[in-house]
């Protein structure tokens, strides 16, 4: 039993309180609506049965200077009477073109994660986002947000509203060749009132193409939180692969 979970839980990165958009920004030189929704089910049974749901979905839609950004994830995974994996988050984003190299961006994000023992995170924020360099095979992007967070854990005895120095602080770097696309993005997110108190958050995406509209994706995060909920680790790690749909 605990090997079939090992095996599952290697596929999907449960451990994360940030999420990266960078990552799930598609590029696109058409206004009008664009997107890609996966969906996911197993059902194991050995000794005790194990069942496993996810579902992502990811619509944008651009104007002229403008970008709307939608993301939803949700994860569970039940197994011997309990939950091993339940997490999910929804994020909106508004991207607005102010010249040529800076957009302007402001979001709203909630998330819950029962592996972090996060009941609720409830984020707001704004800022630019710079293009450094963008060509057909090679884009590097930078922003700083600043953010408030409000966080309170499963049983909702912790809770903290934080400012945070931030809210998405990132570099990241894209290279897309021959149907093979790399992009990896840093995330620093210090608290103003402690830049002890910091969240830092890495990501790594490789993807194949295997059709037009097919693509076989791997993903490598590594998450450290300086201060995280009691009995939880500050660091983990996650290897995530799969299929994605776009359309």
């Amino acid at each position: 039993m605990r090997l079939i979970l090992l095996i599952i839980l290697i596929n999907h990165p449960v451990t994360s309180q940030i999420v990266n958009v960078e990552s799930k920004r598609m590029r696109t030189d058409t206004t009008g609506w664009s997107g890609s929704a996966e969906l996911n089910f197993q059902f194991i049974k050995v000794e005790d049965a194990v069942y496993d749901f996810g579902s992502k979905i990811h619509f944008q839609y651009k104007q002229t200077r403008s970008l709307w950004l939608f993301l939803n994830e949700f994860r569970l995974i039940k197994a011997e009477g309990r939950d091993f994996v339940n997490s999910g988050f929804a994020h909106l984003r508004y991207n607005y073109k102010v010249i040529k190299f800076l957009r302007w961006e402001v979001f709203v994000q909630l998330q819950y994660n029962d592996a972090l023992n996060v009941g609720l995170r409830g984020l707001t924020g704004t800022g630019p986002r710079f293009k450094f360099y963008d060509s057909d095979y090679f884009r590097i992007y930078a922003g700083t947000l600043y953010m408030f967070e409000y966080i309170h854990n499963n049983n909702r005895t912790i809770f903290e509203r934080n400012h945070r120095n931030s809210g998405y602080n990132y570099i990241s770097f894209t290279i897309d060749i021959n149907k093979v696309d790399f992009t990896s993005t840093a995330y620093y997110q210090p608290k103003l009132t402690d830049f002890k108190d910091y969240l830092l958050y890495s990501q790594s995406k490789l993807t194949f193409e295997i059709t037009d509209r097919l693509d076989f994706v791997t993903e490598f995060l590594i998450r450290y939180d300086s201060n995280p909920f009691p009995d939880i680790p500050k660091k983990s790690y996650n290897l995530n692969n799969g299929l994605l749909f776009s359309f």
